[in-house]
């Protein structure tokens, strides 16, 4: 099995007006034969979430390649438990308070036989696209508040990060997005993927990774950044 896989972020207006940094990280990672994405929105409240959010998506992207198998083999608050454990351990390395560094967390992995193993943490949202049809694969999960989320700095993080192992059908794409993005790609009512992600999808089949990674970035820009102020992150993955 092969894959591919673009990728872009992009500060949202909001920050872009005040020349905040964007607070979105994305990471792709190819190691020892698995493919691992993933995407981290930093919390807005946290100062230094910019740093924090580019260091999950590393450490994780890191972590899994590594270690691919055992996580599949382990169960899931098991794996969950190790994959926070190595993202707090990551963070203690900045210079910065971990608290101001906080970010949500979603990945996405998968080795040549088709195995996967996802993670997800947070408002963030992930769409499988198979035969031209997209679903769900992954809902976004909120605090009690509707503007707060669950973060890998949150004491509760082990009981609310859903980990996810399975085997990939012969053809497809995954969509990894934060809530910025998903708010020009996702009907929350009635969490329904918009059509766009079909044709998101099949930019990816037909276009080498780099196109595509510049044609999300344009449409960021030029369209997404018209549904949402916030930052902006996006991964497709297509095999």
């Amino acid at each position: 099995m092969i894959f591919k896989a673009s990728s872009a972020s992009l500060a949202g207006v909001a920050h872009q007006q005040l020349e905040i940094p964007c607070q979105d990280s994305v990471c792709v990672c190819r190691e020892n034969g698995i493919l691992c994405a993933a995407l981290s929105d930093g919390a807005g409240s946290r100062s230094m979430s910019h740093f924090g959010a580019r260091q999950i998506t590393q450490a994780v992207s890191q972590q899994i390649c590594a270690q691919f198998h055992s996580l599949c083999a382990a169960e899931p608050a098991e794996a969950a438990q190790e994959i926070l454990n190595h993202c707090l351990h990551a963070l203690a390395q900045l210079p910065y308070p971990i608290d101001s560094l906080a970010g949500t967390l979603l990945f996405f992995a998968a080795d040549g036989h088709g195995r996967f193993l996802s993670g997800h943490l947070g408002d963030g949202i992930m769409i499988a696209v198979e035969e031209n049809t997209a679903r769900l694969f992954s809902a976004p999960e909120n605090g009690e508040d509707p503007c707060v989320t669950w973060l890998v700095t949150s004491p509760a993080a082990p009981e609310h990060f859903r980990i996810t192992t399975g085997r990939l059908p012969d053809h497809g794409e995954m969509l990894l997005m934060s809530d910025g993005t998903a708010a020009g790609l996702y009907h929350y009512p009635t969490a329904t993927p918009a059509r766009a992600c079909v044709t998101i999808s099949k930019w990816l089949r037909e276009e080498a990774e780099d196109v595509i990674s510049a044609a999300i970035a344009e449409n960021m820009q030029t369209l997404f950044s018209k549904k949402s102020s916030d930052d902006l992150s996006m991964i497709v993955i297509s095999w």
